[in-house]
């Protein structure tokens, strides 16, 4: 459920849950996660046919189930004639039917609504009032996948808003109807009949019912417990500053990776200044911690990062600056930057950055500024043999000498770093002087770290006193720990010589 975990200074070891959070989520189709209208395919039918489409008899093509396609058109056009097709009418209502149906079109933030949803294992379930022939467009969208029931009217011949059909839906899910939370645009079906029978709803529309938003990326940015995170028209206060959001613009898929939701979010101060800051929500919330964190280390040993600031609530967001520049691209390394890269390319090495590549840099070619974003998979170095409890980092420190025994794998290594380094420079040639700047960068980065070494380790104490830092992948998630702040400090001390001599080699 995407819990966070945090320790206590006093009971060292409290657990932060989400209370009265929903089990489940039962989405409606169209006009909910898929945008089509079906009232022009209507009309064509109308015009091939000769005959209006009656509603009357449309709503009774609902439960109709049929063998197949063809038979499921041929059943619709039969209910609306009110006898048998001839072979020219099916066939152009065929053609006009595949033409509207790859019109459709998902609503934006569909897939990352439903993706974080399922990350956090909450059960998923579509409850749709569909006539067979539009079933195509939810298996060719792929959203299938992210569904562990999937219920349409003409299948199981029940359609909202009746009891059966939403209990049905919840049985097969196997939870309560209390931790259920109904998701439609229709109010009478997917908000009213819902609550009647238990279930908690969101209304995507207008704002008749009490709990709504207007579109579906809003949805993304509501808590498990149904409450918003992030709403346009109010305020919250981020850097020691009064912040009214007026916009949420979603990030794509294709911006976005794999991982994760963010947005450029828009707004004004308390002296109404335009604002502007990218905000993000994590599959697991406890990266948070570890994000911010990388950032205010970044800071202290000179390497270039956005603001990076964190609004507590249900779970917690992180808010960014936006990176000055644009995403750093092959040919960008020169002269002019190779100090910077250098800069970088410590700070990637002594935070542990997993993650530090082209994709996730900025580069701002009229001042030569380097910035490094997405600093989530930092400071996880040490992969623990599974059979600790790596989650309670008492048990992890209790190994004491023995944590190198359980250490199966180490992420940083020598050739990682010269590979990452590679993306940038493109090349292996130490003899240049694009090197000479590059190692200039990486000194001067390792000795401000050398100089700032116990505020920043203050700073990883702090954080591991009050909020345990979870560090790693999903398949190797866990406490941050002593050994790794004896990892990262070593990184600090032998790290400017080692590294330095292995980049001098060439291969």
């Amino acid at each position: 459920m995407g819990e966070l975990k945090l320790i206590d200074p006093t009971s060292h070891e409290k657990v932060y849950m989400q209370s009265n959070c929903i089990k489940g989520a039962i989405f409606d189709l169209y006009g909910t996660l898929i945008d089509l209208n079906t009232r022009p395919l209507l009309r064509e039918f109308s015009r091939i046919l000769g005959v209006k489409c009656s509603p009357v008899k449309l709503k009774r093509t609902l439960t109709k189930t049929y063998i197949n396609d063809d038979d499921a058109l041929n059943g619709f056009i039969e209910t609306i004639l009110d006898r048998k097709a001839t072979p020219d009418e099916t066939l152009s209502c065929k053609v006009a039917l595949q033409k509207h149906l790859s019109t459709a079109k998902l609503h934006k933030g569909a897939k990352l609504l439903l993706r974080n949803l399922k990350a956090r294992n909450v059960k998923l379930a579509l409850l749709s009032n569909v006539a067979q022939i539009f079933k195509q467009p939810f298996y060719t969208l792929g959203l299938e996948k992210y569904f562990d029931v999937i219920h349409f009217s003409s299948d199981i011949g029940e359609k909202k808003p009746s009891a059966n059909a939403y209990m049905k839906t919840i049985s097969e899910l196997g939870i309560l109807p209390s931790d259920c939370m109904f998701v439609g645009d229709d109010v009478k079906n997917d908000y009213d009949a819902p609550k009647t029978l238990g279930m908690s709803a969101v209304h995507i529309g207008d704002g008749r019912r009490d709990k709504y938003v207007r579109n579906l990326c809003e949805l993304v940015w509501m808590g498990l417990s149904g409450t918003p995170l992030l709403q346009v028209g109010k305020q919250y206060c981020i850097d020691s500053r009064l912040f009214t959001i007026t916009d949420i613009d979603l990030l794509s898929e294709e911006e976005l990776g794999r991982y994760n939701i963010v947005a450029r979010v828009n707004g004004y101060d308390s002296n109404s200044l335009p604002m502007q800051w990218y905000v993000k929500r994590y599959i697991d919330p406890s990266s948070s911690y570890i994000e911010e964190t990388s950032h205010r280390i970044m800071s202290m040993i000179g390497a270039a990062a956005p603001r990076a600031y964190i609004l507590e609530g249900e779970e917690p967001l992180l808010f960014t600056s936006p990176a000055k520049g644009s995403i750093w691209e092959d040919g960008d390394y020169c002269i002019d930057v190779a100090e910077q890269v250098g800069v970088q390319a410590a700070a990637a090495y002594i935070l542990a950055n997993a993650d530090w590549r082209p994709r996730n840099t900025f580069i701002q070619k009229s001042t030569s500024k380097v910035t490094s974003i997405d600093l989530e998979h930092c400071l996880f170095d040490r992969v623990l043999d599974t059979q600790v409890q790596v989650e309670n980092v008492r048990s992890i420190n209790n190994l004491g000498i023995s944590t190198w025994a359980y250490t199966k794998t180490r992420v940083l290594s020598y050739s990682a770093i010269k590979r990452a380094i590679k993306c940038f420079t493109k090349t292996d040639n130490r003899d240049t002087p694009e090197f000479k700047l590059f190692l200039k960068g990486w000194d001067k980065t390792f000795k401000q770290a050398i100089n700032n070494r116990q505020l920043i380790i203050d700073i990883l104490k702090n954080r591991m006193g009050f909020q345990c830092l979870v560090i790693g992948t999903k398949s190797h998630r866990r406490s941050f720990a002593n050994i790794d702040l004896h990892d990262f400090t070593e990184r600090i001390d032998l790290g400017q010589r080692v590294i330095r001599w292995v980049l001098s080699l060439n291969n």
